[in-house]
């Protein structure tokens, strides 16, 4: 598999002149499932594709025989589909399935409503019972790769013009890729970023800062906005930024220390980061994480967040999150870059689906799986039918990327954003082998530690690095025997 440091994103034209000259409005929020740099943020995913069921339906004889599955026909064949995103009779998920449908007429999509949380464990069981879904989302890519629930997709995508790894997402399709053969695809991508409240920056006569600013700049700031006496802070989310912060301490290293090869925790770099968010987010008094949950719920009520309330400048948040935010926030507000230290890396998030072995309609669940991921009418589609979209696009096409910045939530802030995914970091949990568990088996347990003053990164930093690889390597030989 390849894993490259960078993760680059390789646009062919020019992200800053796809947003030249259109006018945004501020406000926006989605969701999506992650990991422990998430730790105030929801859930939801999207994807698309291009071309229609006639291009595919050609593949037949000869391209057939080629993947041994049967030729597609006309006939009219219903696929199971187990997703995490919003399943209502008007959400997302519906109206993506509607707008495939209505280009695939001999496709019927059916949500599995038997898949759901924990999704990892919902998926093994299916397994176990012969009961997987055609098409699925993975929360772990290299567990169900592993366990054997995936089928190959090479043979399919080497067949259609359609997808190629520049024209598509550049190496973010290579984060699906094991030994060589694909066996998911990133269907939805998002960015890291600081979500601010420009009307407590107006208030406070503090300028709002430029898309480089740094790490120090927010100390500043998130010290300016805290009021005490009215339980206005600075800032939520911020002991939540380590793992993003790594990259902007050393920016040879890539997101949870790796470096394309291996992970390097013993890096000054990781120890930098992960200090800084325990010290500033839990001990510093203008970080609302710094207070204990029982004054939180007291001041604002029982599980309101400071920030959406208005009584916080600003959160550690995700693009996955604009959609709700331009729905509910009743404050001015914009996005920023995750801010530098020794240099500035966007961090990365991608969600992924793929086509389980077991699937009787197997090119019929990749046409639908196109749409979600590479499909030029199914982003279109997406961006017309489930406006605002949170999700940037993942094809290399300027139409589709006109068409999202478009969109009237996208601000100058979030154009910033775009700017910087060339070089940004992609987080590792979801597609790294061995990465989920070592982070929930070894990884969490110590950043309690850390958090209570119980332990120090440094002092750690060496067994980390080993039983960091050696998750790794475990797993890979899983996977190795798995798709041999």
């Amino acid at each position: 598999m390849k894993k490259s440091l960078l993760m680059v994103l390789a646009l062919s034209f020019t992200l800053a002149g796809c947003g030249g000259g259109n006018s945004n409005s501020n406000t926006a929020t989605n969701a999506n499932a992650g990991n422990d740099a998430a730790s105030n943020t929801t859930a939801n995913a999207n994807t698309s594709t291009n071309t229609s069921t006639d291009a595919n339906a050609a593949n037949t004889g000869d391209d057939a025989a080629a993947t041994n599955q049967p030729a597609a026909t006309d006939e009219v064949v219903t696929i199971k589909y187990a997703t995490w995103g919003d399943k209502a009779e008007n959400g997302a998920e519906m109206k993506r399935i509607k707008a495939f449908e209505a280009t695939h007429p001999n496709i019927k999509v059916e949500i599995d409503k038997s898949m759901d949380w924990p999704w990892d464990e919902k998926l093994a069981a299916a397994a176990a019972a012969d009961k997987l879904p055609d098409v699925t989302w993975l929360f772990n890519v290299p567990l169900a790769v592993g366990s054997g629930w995936l089928e190959d997709l090479t043979p399919y995508l080497e067949q259609d013009p359609d997808f190629s790894s520049d024209k598509i997402y550049g190496n973010l399709a290579d984060t699906g890729k094991y030994n060589g053969k694909q066996f998911a695809l990133p269907h939805g991508l998002y960015s890291w970023a600081i979500y601010i409240n420009k009307d407590l920056f107006a208030k406070a006569n503090i300028p709002v800062p430029g898309p480089d600013w740094k790490l120090s700049d927010l100390e500043d700031i998130s010290k300016k906005l805290t009021n005490y006496n009215e339980h206005q802070f600075g800032i939520d989310g911020a002991a939540g930024m380590g793992d993003v912060l790594i990259p902007n301490f050393n920016p040879s290293l890539g997101a949870s220390t790796w470096d394309g090869t291996q992970y390097n925790y013993t890096d000054p770099a990781w120890a930098e980061a992960t200090n800084w968010a325990n010290n500033f987010g839990y001990k510093d008094k203008s970080s609302l994480q710094s207070y204990k949950k029982e004054e939180r719920d007291k001041w604002y009520g029982k599980d309101i967040s400071g920030f959406n309330i208005g009584k916080v400048g600003m959160v550690f948040d995700a693009t996955w999150s604009l959609t709700w935010y331009k729905q509910n926030l009743k404050f001015n507000w914009e996005i920023l870059p995750v801010p530098g230290v020794n240099g500035q890396k966007e961090g990365l998030v991608t969600d992924y689906a793929g086509v389980t072995k077991s699937s009787k309609h197997k090119k019929e669940a990749v046409e639908f799986l196109k749409w979600m991921t590479y499909s030029k009418d199914g982003w279109l589609a997406r961006i017309k039918d489930e406006s605002p979209l949170a999700t940037m696009p993942l094809v290399n096409d300027p139409d589709v990327w006109n068409a999202w910045l478009n969109q009237p939530f996208v601000t100058p802030g979030i154009k910033e954003i775009v700017k910087a995914i060339p070089t940004g970091v992609l987080e590792t949990f979801k597609y790294q082998p061995g990465f989920a568990d070592f982070q929930s088996k070894v990884k969490d347990k110590y950043n309690e530690k850390f958090q209570k003053g119980e332990a120090r990164p440094e002092d750690v930093a060496a067994e980390l690095q080993e039983q960091s690889m050696q998750y790794y390597n475990n797993a890979m030989a899983k996977i190795t025997e798995a798709t041999k």
